[in-house]
């Protein structure tokens, strides 16, 4: 097992630290009928995200061009007028976050998530000061796969992608540590199954939040 001096804990947001799969099913699926579209089942839409909003409204409503970016304007609207929103912390994440900090980890999250948005479910779910850096996406980007991210919060921190760990529930999470060069690991609780992620090729997978800190100790040499 390779251990390293784990610093610094990168974390996906949409199906790693926030469950907010009912929250854009949902939005996706208002502005599909409101443009006359079919609506998508959850398993289908489930599989769209992880790429990006834009993938997510391309892949769900087939338009291209213009219409597409008037469509995912359209659908960005909603995704902050939800009547009902469902969004909620997944089990067990506050715990591992306070607990890592007081070994000294550092916090990040880097996501394909717009970034005032990520931001705002940042303040309302989680204590103030607990994520060190958010790197999110700006109009037209797609961050992850790529490892620019990741890379840029440990040039402010001052340590080394060795010595951080990127936590997705992807594989695009997995892709993006690899390409990062740091640990990587992907949680089942996410929009992802084991047996998806086990074919993609992901080797480092956990089912529960006491499984991913006694990972994340196990792979430390702290």
């Amino acid at each position: 097992m390779e251990k390293r001096r784990i610093k610094g804990l990168i974390w996906d947001m949409d199906g790693t630290l926030l469950n907010t799969l009912d929250d854009i099913i949902g939005a996706c699926n208002e502005t599909l009928k409101a443009w006359g579209l079919p609506e998508k089942p959850k398993a289908e839409m489930t599989m769209y995200i992880g790429y990006g909003a834009k993938y997510l409204c391309h892949s769900s409503s087939g338009l291209e061009g213009d219409d597409l970016m008037t469509f995912l304007k359209d659908y960005r609207a909603r995704t902050l007028t939800r009547d009902d929103p469902k969004t909620q912390i997944y089990d067990g994440i506050a715990g591992i976050l306070e607990r890592t900090k007081r070994l000294g980890m550092r916090h990040g999250i880097y996501t394909n998530k717009p970034q005032f948005w990520c931001e705002k479910l940042a303040k309302k779910f989680f204590v103030e000061g607990i994520f060190d850096a958010i790197v999110g996406v700006e109009e037209g980007k797609v961050l992850k796969p790529k490892p620019d991210g990741i890379e840029q919060m440990c040039r402010v921190w001052g340590i080394g992608p060795q010595e951080v760990v990127m936590i997705g529930d992807t594989p695009v999470d997995w892709e993006t540590a690899k390409n990062t060069g740091c640990l990587g690991v992907c949680v089942t609780w996410g929009f992802r199954t084991r047996d998806y992620l086990e074919k993609a090729g992901v080797s480092e997978i956990v089912e529960t939040a006491e499984e991913l800190e006694q990972w994340i100790h196990e792979h430390s040499a702290i």
